[in-house]
């Protein structure tokens, strides 16, 4: 089970996946009891990599200098187990680390330095001597005392939120009045453990869930932000819906169960095929799918959209609690040509949705300046563009002063979102 950690993480660190797409390999081959330890793992030493880095080095003789990636990944692995779980004896994180890192085809050598290192690290957490707990680099701190102050939630507190383990949410593929049997089902089976306030959202026993004959079928395992951004859309039965970054489908599938004609575009081809597959498997179906940059010419008919979603390409900051790895890989200067992106997909959104018609800008990020920032941007380019004030109703409590949708940990647990809806002006042309 630590190999498969082990592995994950080496794939994390070489960038070669996200700690999702690493863990799913990870894990497919191991008995059920091992999945929720070995997920453990790589997600906590992922989100304690820089206090347990400190840690470390303070271990070793000149720091973490000279000391290759790999050994330091183990080295991780292990110094998890021995701050952070209690209930595994020293002895057993030690050398069950050090059997996997052994296991492994890239130590060169290194397996008495790691056995050396982490028996150190044990005997100092025996002692009391354990991480600190500054998690989150300051630029990404900084960021996320922004968020506190502009919705006027306690900072310290919006932090810690941020470094703790997200909780499995749920999300039923349909419209809100028929929730409710879908729903009774998955309570039954012990799936649904409590209601969200989101339409078809729900805190999900993950285990359960994972294994469950309805996932991907009449639910998805679905942070509640990112169900609420698509059912912020609020598409009218038949509307016809363009989702500009649909990655891999989940917004349209949720846009599809709510009676949408939903075209999907994506730059990358196989995120648009498993687009195309997951709405098949949940029994809809796309208008179009289409693998092209979502700021190019589409061939698609300009004002031919009752509504478009832009959940624009983003640092990701809201979602730290689910991929870890992004406060390791993100840095300040990204915003910027992030930003610039966004920009150009809320131009080419406004030429392709109908006069009257929705766009809802949307981004999983904390940042002000790929939240309302770019809202502000947009309206400003846009003479006569507007906020819509005709909503659905659940996500008024939800919403900042200005009526854009901001959801956070503190708030029943969700992703940091951010979302915007406006509404196109029926005569000015806008292209």
């Amino acid at each position: 089970m630590r190999a498969a950690a082990l592995a994950a993480l080496w794939q994390v660190e070489r960038g070669e996946a996200g700690s999702q797409a690493a863990l799913q390999p990870a894990v497919a081959g191991l008995p059920a009891v091992d999945r929720g330890l070995c997920t453990e793992l790589v997600y906590g030493a992922l989100r304690r990599q820089r206090p347990l880095d400190r840690w470390i080095a303070a271990s070793c003789a000149r720091g973490l200098h000279g000391v290759d990636p790999a050994p330091l990944v183990a080295l991780r692995l292990g110094a998890y187990q021995l701050a952070e779980m209690p209930r595994i004896p020293a002895f057993a994180a030690v050398d069950a680390t050090v059997e996997a890192f052994k296991r492994g085809k890239v130590h060169k050598g290194a397996v008495g330095f790691v056995h050396a290192v982490l028996r150190k690290l044990a005997g100092r957490a025996e002692r009391g001597d354990r991480p600190d707990g500054d998690d989150l680099p300051d630029w990404i701190a900084r960021r996320v005392d922004d968020l506190a102050y502009d919705l006027e939630l306690p900072a310290a507190d919006l932090r810690a939120a941020m470094c703790e383990r997200a909780p499995s949410h749920g999300q039923v593929l349909a419209a809100a009045a028929a929730v409710a049997p879908v729903a009774q089902q998955l309570r039954d089976d012990g799936v649904w453990l409590a209601d969200l306030p989101v339409p078809g959202a729900f805190v999900a026993d993950g285990a359960r869930a994972t294994h469950h004959p309805g996932l991907g079928r009449t639910f998805l395992l679905q942070d509640a932000a990112s169900a609420a951004v698509a059912r912020w859309v609020d598409p009218r039965p038949g509307w016809r819906v363009l989702d500009l970054c649909a990655g891999r489908g989940v917004k349209s599938a949720v846009l599809a169960a709510l009676g949408a004609e939903v075209t999907a575009v994506d730059s990358a081809a196989d995120k648009i095929a498993a687009a195309r597959a997951l709405v098949e498997a949940t029994g809809g179906r796309l208008a179009g799918a289409i693998a092209a940059d979502g700021t190019a010419e589409l061939g698609l008919p300009l004002a031919g959209f009752d509504a478009v979603l832009v959940d624009a390409p983003c640092t990701g900051l809201g979602t730290l609690r689910r991929r870890p790895e992004i406060r390791h890989r993100r840095r300040a200067a990204d915003l910027w040509a992030l930003t610039v992106l966004a920009d150009d997909l809320a131009d080419s959104a406004l030429r392709l949705v109908r006069p009257g018609g929705v766009v809802v800008l949307a981004t999983c990020s904390l940042c002000r300046e790929e939240g309302p920032q770019w809202a502000e941007r947009v309206l400003a380019r846009h003479p006569g563009l507007r906020r819509s004030d005709d909503g659905p109703e659940w996500a008024r409590p939800m919403c900042d002063a200005r009526g854009d949708l901001r959801t956070h940990p503190l708030l029943h647990g969700m992703d940091a979102f951010f979302a915007a809806r406006l509404v196109k002006p029926d005569s000015a042309s806008i292209g």
